[in-house]
């Protein structure tokens, strides 16, 4: 099989629906669906997975990825995140556990169900651009501001989604996570 991250996002997902773990696809898929386009060899999805879900979870995982139950047990108890590699295509999915709480439980209550390749009818739930944006602007301030590709996927939503876009709702959110400032910035930047 060839990497086809996309198609292993689908199986992913289809998993995780099966074993009913609410999830969103975010990351550069999501910012390319509402930006600017870039090539990307992995998956990232946050997903809200108890402990007693790890082995279930693990199971289903197994046929066709490498994972390890350590690796889910240890992102499970402290909110992070583990890999699972798809063997047939070597394609990484990042599997963000996040708790129920705050920006997090709100992207996946959210979250579009959105297909992700044309005319295929399979469908996935995908952050909205205003939680794929905040996201990004999160992982750009966490670089101290050194994460170039984050910026450009912050301006590319921008560019492409600026008057759809629900400004409350990213006002109100980049308030409370201290990202007021970086919002504001990329907002001229993207108009300029």
């Amino acid at each position: 099989m060839t990497a086809d991250p996309i198609a292993v996002g689908l199986i992913v997902a289809r998993l995780l629906e099966r074993l009913d773990v609410p999830y969103v696809i975010g990351g550069s898929v999501a910012s390319t669906l509402y930006g600017e386009a870039r090539m990307t060899l992995d998956v990232d999805f946050a997903v809200h997975l108890p402990e007693s879900g790890v082995d279930a979870l693990v199971d289903a995982l197994d046929d066709d990825f490498y994972v390890t139950r350590e690796g889910v047990l240890r992102a499970v108890s402290a909110n992070t995140s583990f890999n699972a590699i798809h063997r047939p295509s070597m394609v990484k999915v990042d599997v963000y556990v996040r708790p129920e709480t705050g920006l997090y439980a709100s992207e996946i209550a959210r979250a579009r169900s959105v297909e992700l390749k044309r005319g295929s009818g399979e469908t996935a739930r995908v952050a909205t651009p205003e939680d794929t944006l905040l996201q990004k602007l999160r992982w750009h301030a966490a670089s101290g501001g050194a994460s170039s590709q984050q910026w450009r996927d912050v301006l590319g939503i921008l560019k492409a989604m600026g008057a759809s876009l629900d400004r409350g709702y990213l006002g109100r959110w980049a308030e409370s996570l201290g990202l007021d400032d970086a919002l504001a910035r990329a907002f001229e930047e993207a108009r300029g």
